[in-house]
């Protein structure tokens, strides 16, 4: 085994052990033990190899032996799924967590393009944001001007009133924001790689 590896699989017992989670594997599939699949597998969704860690530990609460090496092996195989440049866009466009599994040459192509991807993933999370606070900003237009109909005095108007020009001018101030990520309605995710 390569000394990287070695180095590797001992430091992730205190990465897991400060991970905590969730179970990452069943019983059944302790039981199957299909390991070098279960290794490609997770490979190939970008789990770092404190993942064999969790499973081997959760298999072993169920009375079953994990394969590591075999699990390492599809692991190793999986990764190279993983880290293409393709692969790498798509993962960031999702807004997933990226966990360094890749290395060599491919790395610096899936890091570049994981990032292009995240930021796309990010712009679009703030265009919903805003999005969403122009609606609520509409709807509570709808409600200053209902409340303005029936208003009983003339300092509640006036304060009603003062209430729905303070929400029109955040509406002109959302839509100009929105304006950046495309117009309103219309987010457009090219202007972000």
């Amino acid at each position: 085994m390569k000394t990287w590896k070695r180095l590797a699989l001992l430091a992730l017992p205190a990465v897991v052990a400060l991970s905590g989670g969730c179970a990452v594997i069943s019983e059944d599939e302790c039981q199957a033990g299909l390991w070098y699949e279960r290794g490609i597998e997770d490979g190939a969704r970008g789990r770092s190899q404190a993942t064999v860690y969790q499973i081997a530990q959760k298999c072993h609460e169920y009375g079953v032996r994990t394969d590591t090496e075999a699990w390492l092996r599809g692991h190793e195989e999986g990764v190279e799924q993983y880290c293409t440049p393709e692969n790498g866009f798509v993962v960031g466009r999702r807004g997933s967590n990226y966990e360094g599994v890749c290395t060599g040459p491919t790395a610096d192509l899936f890091l570049v393009n994981y990032q292009n991807g995240l930021a796309v993933y990010q712009a679009e999370q703030q265009y919903i944001a805003l999005e969403r606070r122009y609606y609520e900003a509409e709807r509570e237009v709808h409600r200053v001007e209902n409340a303005l109909e029936e208003a009983e005095t003339k300092e509640e108007a006036k304060s009603l009133r003062s209430q729905r020009r303070s929400l029109l001018r955040e509406m002109r101030h959302l839509e100009a924001e929105m304006m950046r990520f495309g117009g309103f309605g219309a987010f457009n995710p090219f202007l972000f790689y």
